[in-house]
């Protein structure tokens, strides 16, 4: 990578991170419900609580992630996440939303994420991708009918 194009991503990326405080605080009330909802269901899932999708997510649900070879449904994640979170730790997550749309009782969310694990074998990861989810109200609360995640390509 030349220096041009590193200081050009430097400076994307830094007016990217300014912007994104700018445009949560002209979002409508339901728009910030779904960001929050998102934020919050990602405490549980960074905490590795794996019984996180009975909370967050719908039962008839279908999720599609990054490491799935095809959608889910809740029951298969979470017994997906019962085993895999013991294998690694999550030292450091960011989200960064750049669209929620809201239409009634249904939002669909994009967003970017960048994570930063550790193995149990000590092994170090970052990775970074986007994610679109969409949402439903239950009652008062947003709940997820489906997702789809997946990681930039590693440009290294």
């Amino acid at each position: 990578m030349t220096k041009n194009t590193m200081l050009i991503s430097s400076l994307l990326g830094l007016l990217f991170i300014l912007a994104g405080p700018a445009g949560a605080q002209s979002w409508s009330k339901a728009q910030g419900e779904i960001w929050d909802t998102v934020l919050e269901s990602y405490k549980d899932i960074d905490a590795q609580n794996a019984n996180w999708s009975d909370k967050w997510v719908f039962a008839d649900a279908m999720v599609w992630g990054p490491t799935y070879p095809m959608p889910r449904g809740r029951d298969s994640v979470k017994r997906w996440d019962a085993y895999q979170f013991p294998n690694s730790k999550n030292h450091v997550s960011e989200y960064t939303p750049t669209a929620i749309v809201v239409h009634g009782s249904t939002a669909v969310a994009h967003y970017y994420y960048s994570n930063a694990s550790e193995d149990k074998d000590g092994k170090r990861e970052t990775s970074h991708g986007r994610c679109t989810d969409v949402l439903a109200k239950d009652g008062n609360k947003w709940r997820f009918i489906a997702w789809h995640c997946g990681d930039e390509p590693d440009n290294d």
